[in-house]
């Protein structure tokens, strides 16, 4: 695995798992009908700590989402390698990519939506024939939105890792030529070496 890719990997999913963490404790802290009060024809509600868990997980998510997005545009991941055109694995990690901020923007309307419920504020009563009724936010909605939020993590993780794949091809090749085999090497030798005569001596008579 790249470097860059195991990097990035443990940043955005330290963001990410955070925010689901929050995500999921806001979940145990969100508003019950027992809790809201009904005064001076308002229905009144009390602030929860699912508000301020809410606030922290949602940005916990943009950040994880921004890291991963900038990572890729950054380090010109998008750019085809070699000017050669996008082939199949750079359209699934353009895929998974738009789906990662698919997600992340609906997990970040989850937790606009909570945040909204959850927080210190009158609401005009419902009234239903004799019975006054005060609305109150159904539905686990910050539990899907850390599902959602950890899914866009797992995307842009995915999607950053195709683009920094090497493509085939582009290994390093061993310098052919510039080494002469070790065979070669040593005919050149002994090519190169003359043989060597005795000298010849001529006799005086």
């Amino acid at each position: 695995m790249d470097a860059s890719v195991a990097v990035l990997s443990v940043v955005v999913l330290l963001f990410a798992v955070a925010s689901a963490v929050l995500g999921f404790m806001a979940e145990s802290k969100t508003l019950t009908p027992d809790e809201i009060e009904y005064s001076g024809g308002v229905c009144v509600y009390p602030a929860k700590p699912a508000y301020t868990l809410g606030i922290c997980a949602a940005a916990l998510l943009v950040a994880a989402q921004i890291i991963v997005s900038v990572a890729g545009v950054c380090c010109g991941c998008f750019k085809p390698r070699g000017g050669g055109a996008p082939g199949p694995k750079r359209k699934k990690a353009a895929s998974s990519i738009v789906l990662s901020w698919v997600a992340a923007a609906a997990a970040a309307a989850s937790y606009a939506q909570g945040v909204s419920w959850n927080a210190a504020t009158t609401r005009g009563a419902v009234v239903d024939g004799l019975l006054i009724k005060c609305e109150y936010l159904r539905g686990a909605v910050f539990r899907r939105a850390a599902l959602l939020g950890l899914a866009a993590a797992v995307l842009g993780i995915c999607a950053y890792a195709i683009l920094r794949e090497r493509p085939a091809g582009d290994e390093p090749k061993p310098d052919d030529g510039q080494q002469p085999a070790v065979g070669h090497a040593q005919n050149a030798q002994q090519q190169q070496v003359a043989p060597i005569t005795p000298p010849q001596v001529a006799s005086i008579v």
